[in-house]
């Protein structure tokens, strides 16, 4: 759930609870008709228009640059060197010619028909891939990098922000109370995910962030990497003839000329303003609301009466929740007769058990505050049984001031005892049976809770242990399921990908607008992935056979006398 889904559903909720409330909807109704002339909401956005001609020769390029990494453009050079016999590997065409002309290698007398030589000629071939013409395409590949990126986040920079201004100057007067506020509300919002996701040049926007990537799959192929290690080239570009008659190489030069010379912005941008006023109804009241909620707020914590509604609030939830739990029982056992009948299955009363626990468990909780609230009580009945004898102290030294008084005051002091005796049994009697009904009520909601807390306890014991039985054998059947769909998944990647390895070897040609989107890419670096760790997986293997072969050549060659 978004942030603006939380917020709907919170004032919907909100609208619910006070359009119960007499007061508040007539309080609610008489904001949103005052000072209707000062109601303003102003909303600024961005039109993107993306020029797609760029993109699309961009797309076309990219088809002969991925060819022509293909092609790996390769020099291959020979490393000759006169080494001991003993660090020769292998012995080639060139190693016989340059003996043949270089008999002085050979120092040592020789038995039989064979000549060993003390040193040998060797020729070592190394392929250089950093040629000119791979330079360029790495270079190419990190303009069209450049080029793609500025306009990329420019155009989601201007198109995904938008500006917002509320303006509300308000004067209420409402049975007893006469309201005055003032908004002026100024929002600035980048990157904005509703714009994002509604945006008009999104199927643009989408292709721009696929040709990105594809240009950065590029830059990560073996062959860039080793093309970009190498000297760097700068414009003017040498056009040597593998870039003017090859032709893939042909296409890349063509794509370089045309991101070099093209210098527009490669889109447009339209403002949009919307102006809400005057306001509607619906809106009129629903800005209201936090008017009302702003008053609220003051006189809540300008009175301090934060504990208070809290309590109050405290007790309200409790019933709510005694409510809710009846309510889950009754859903239980009407479930449970279910079960036992075979007319619903053991999972959804599995379900029901586990979201009724979760409210026993919320219930829990909140009686957590109720206990302390018993023990602020029995701190109050203390402190008024200490306040009840300090009165019959003084209730007694009254009496004996009044027997010490004069006649002619006898009887007004008799009416004043028996008026203080009055009150203090008044009050006495008062909270004694305060007390006890608190203490009742208490005691009487404690042993309940505990009872059922005991009882579903033991229900859910047995359901968990029942639970759990099915859930391991769920879950073992389940991994083995999806053991045998990764590996029916993985073999058909590696099928997919040797199907088209096959195409492309027998010259098969693929439509111009296969594997060009992003989805078709994601699953090709999948099928890339599986064929990956197949040739992996078999290289490993043959170059175990490979050794051991070495290995039975080198045992066979010393047993027949050979070094």
């Amino acid at each position: 759930m978004n942030r603006l889904d939380v917020y709907y559903r919170a004032l919907r909720n909100y609208r619910s609870l006070t359009s119960e409330n007499r007061d508040c909807t007539s309080f609610r109704k008489a904001m949103a008709q005052a000072n209707t002339e000062n109601d303003e909401i102003v909303i600024t956005r961005n039109i993107c228009t993306v020029d797609e001609e760029w993109i699309d020769a961009i797309e076309k390029g990219l088809i002969f640059v991925e060819k022509a990494i293909k092609e790996e453009r390769q020099f291959i050079y020979s490393n000759g060197e006169v080494m001991p016999i003993e660090k020769i590997k292998h012995v080639s065409k060139a190693s016989v010619q340059h003996l043949a002309k270089h008999s002085n290698l050979i120092t040592k007398e020789q038995e039989g028909p064979d000549l060993i030589p003390d040193q040998l000629y060797s020729v070592e071939k190394l392929n250089d891939y950093a040629v000119y013409e791979n330079r360029f395409l790495y270079m190419l590949l990190c303009y069209l990098r450049d080029f793609i990126t500025i306009r990329y986040e420019k155009i989601l920079e201007i198109s995904n922000k938008y500006d917002g201004v509320l303006k509300l100057k308000k004067t209420v007067v409402w049975q007893n109370r006469k309201v005055s506020y003032t908004v002026d509300l100024h929002e600035e919002s980048k990157d904005d995910k509703y714009l994002r996701a509604s945006n008009p040049a999104k199927n643009a926007i989408d292709r721009i962030d696929l040709i990105l990537k594809v240009v950065m799959s590029f830059l990560s192929t073996p062959l860039m990497e080793i093309a970009g290690k190498a000297a760097k080239l700068k414009p003017p570009i040498t056009k040597t003839n593998v870039l003017k008659m090859d032709n893939n190489f042909k296409g890349a030069v063509a794509l370089y000329d045309y991101i070099v010379a093209y210098d527009k912005p490669g889109y447009t941008v339209q403002c949009s303003t919307v102006n809400l006023a005057p306001f509607s109804d619906v809106l009129a009241e629903d800005l209201s609301e936090a008017g009302g909620m702003f008053t609220f707020l003051m006189y809540e914590y300008g009175f301090g009466l934060n504990e208070k509604l809290k309590e109050r609030y405290q007790a309200e939830e409790l019933q709510r929740q005694a409510r809710l739990i009846e309510q889950r029982e009754d859903q239980l056992a009407i479930l449970r007769r279910k079960v036992e009948n075979s007319e619903s299955t053991p999972e959804e009363y599995i379900l029901e058990v586990e979201k009724h626990m979760r409210l026993l468990q919320n219930d829990n909780r909140q009686i957590a505050p109720l206990r302390s609230r018993i023990d602020e009580l029995f701190e109050i009945k203390e402190k008024n049984d200490a306040e009840i004898s300090s009165l019959k102290g003084e209730n007694k030294e009254l009496q004996e001031q009044m027997e010490t008084q004069e006649n002619s005051h006898a009887l007004a002091l008799q009416s004043m005892k028996s008026e203080c005796d009055a009150l203090v049994r008044e009050y006495i009697h008062k909270h004694e049976e305060e007390i006890y009904d608190m203490e009742q009520q208490c005691n009487w909601r404690l042993e309940s809770l505990e009872e059922q807390m005991l009882r579903k306890e033991e229900q859910y014991d047995q359901s968990m242990e029942d639970a759990k039985e099915r859930i391991q054998e769920s879950e073992k059947k389940y991994d083995e399921l999806n053991k045998k769909y990764e590996a029916l998944l993985e073999r058909n990647r590696f099928c997919e990908a040797r199907l088209k390895g096959r195409k492309c070897q027998s010259g098969e040609p693929f439509g111009e607008n296969e594997f060009t989107e992003k989805e078709d890419f994601d699953e090709l670096e999948k099928e890339l992935e599986a064929f990956v760790n197949f040739y992996d997986d078999r290289w490993n293997k043959v170059k175990k056979k490979i050794r051991k072969k070495l290995l039975n050549y080198q045992a066979l060659k010393g047993r027949n006398g050979h070094s």
